[in-house]
């Protein structure tokens, strides 16, 4: 049986996935807000609890789906020694669980969730870290499976690098999305417009790299084009934007 501790948009992914899972089922959901906690746990039969100290000893597995800087915070709480523990943290060394939990390790989705959607069907590669062998290894990749059929063994620096690489990819890729927003809502264009480009450019990704995918006037060197974008751009910050990005490009 299984405590989920975090209520967030990792959480709600495990939580739809093994909802139905008589293997790895979820009995108790934890969130410093009560409410959010009952959200997770009503569909899932489960106990909701927020406070720490009410963790079940009777359970074998703990998940921390947790924001990186609630760690500190709810670690010093934990009212016995966890039997497993499994973090889902892209960044925190795994060995912040070694005096909380006898067995513990990393199941990290590389994947993006946003908990108002339904997830279930995501694609969701799991990078697995843990310092254990045999039957306390075992455990971990038996849960990381029934999550998803896509699980890697990877170590602490490979797993920082892919979260690092994952920020520059997605993160900073749709932070650009909402700058494109704003520019066709200024001039009264659907962004669902760029829908079918921001598809095809993902899907060139699976037979090129993506300096041979790259396209456009920075790709061509049409010092022309660049020039007029740039000045029709009212916000500096978007002028900056698109200089750094159009040098990075040229240089590659």
């Amino acid at each position: 049986m299984i405590t989920l501790i975090g209520s967030g948009n990792v959480a709600t992914w495990i939580a739809q996935l093994l909802r139905d899972n008589s293997r790895f089922p979820i009995t108790q959901v934890y969130s410093r807000k009560l409410g959010h906690a009952q959200i997770l746990a009503e569909p899932l039969y489960a106990q909701a609890i927020d406070d720490i100290r009410q963790l079940n000893p009777d359970n074998q597995i703990f998940i921390f789906a947790l924001a990186d800087n609630a760690y500190e915070d709810i670690l010093p709480q934990l009212p016995f020694t966890l039997p497993a523990a499994f973090m889902t943290s892209g960044t925190i060394s795994c060995r912040c669980l070694a005096e909380y939990s006898k067995t513990y390790g990393v199941i990290y989705p590389l994947q993006t969730f946003t908990k108002s959607q339904f997830m279930r069907g995501l694609t969701v590669p799991l990078c697995l870290e843990s310092d254990y062998a045999g039957d306390r290894k075992e455990v971990m990749w038996e849960l990381a499976r029934n999550l998803s059929p896509d699980c890697y063994e990877v170590s602490e620096s490979q797993r920082a690098r892919l979260h690092l690489a994952a920020v520059f990819a997605c993160n900073f890729s749709n932070a650009m999305y909402n700058v494109a927003y704003k520019l066709l809502k200024e001039k009264d264009l659907p962004f669902e417009m760029l829908i079918p480009l921001l598809h095809q450019t993902v899907q060139k990704l699976k037979t090129l790299t993506p300096a041979e995918a790259q396209t456009g006037p920075a790709a061509r060197r049409d010092l022309n084009v660049m020039q007029a974008q740039m000045e029709s751009l009212d916000d500096p910050k978007y002028r900056e934007i698109y200089q750094i990005m159009s040098e990075l490009i040229m240089k590659f």
